[in-house]
């Protein structure tokens, strides 16, 4: 079964999503680190910045592999909103719970944004399916 257009316009969003976070985390000369989370970069600020563009680079890859998904290898879209709805709810529990910042940053909002935005479209694709095959 092909995927909605939902889930394709979700993923394609995401994609561009993820290409701009990561630029601003592998190419901002601080990583966003201090200019957009406020962090104190006085102790431990290289390898704050380091590990912020590193995660840049893999939120690029990311984003690549969303856009591609929408665009051309749709069989993989359900399979790829799965495993992104893992990753933003891992993501959701680090940031909230396990290994919450030392205050407030732009990126825990746009997690649970990110999160439910992914599981209403998962419901929205699997609930597709079963009227699809009751029918």
């Amino acid at each position: 079964m092909t995927p909605s257009r939902v889930s394709l316009a979700v993923l394609a969003l995401l994609g561009v999503f993820n290409l701009v976070r990561g630029a601003l985390h592998a190419f901002l000369p601080d990583s966003g680190a201090g200019a957009i989370a406020h962090f104190d970069l006085s102790q431990g600020g290289q390898t704050i910045v380091f590990l912020l563009a590193a995660t840049g680079a893999g939120q690029m890859g990311a984003g690549l592999i969303d856009l591609a998904v929408a665009a051309r290898y749709r069989a993989f879209a359900v399979p790829l909103l799965v495993i992104e709805a893992g990753k933003a709810a891992l993501s959701t529990v680090i940031a909230f719970v396990s290994k919450p910042p030392p205050h407030d940053i732009p990126g825990r909002t746009g997690m649970i944004i990110t999160l439910s935005l992914l599981l209403l479209t998962l419901a929205w694709e699997f609930g597709r399916r079963v009227r699809q095959r009751s029918a």
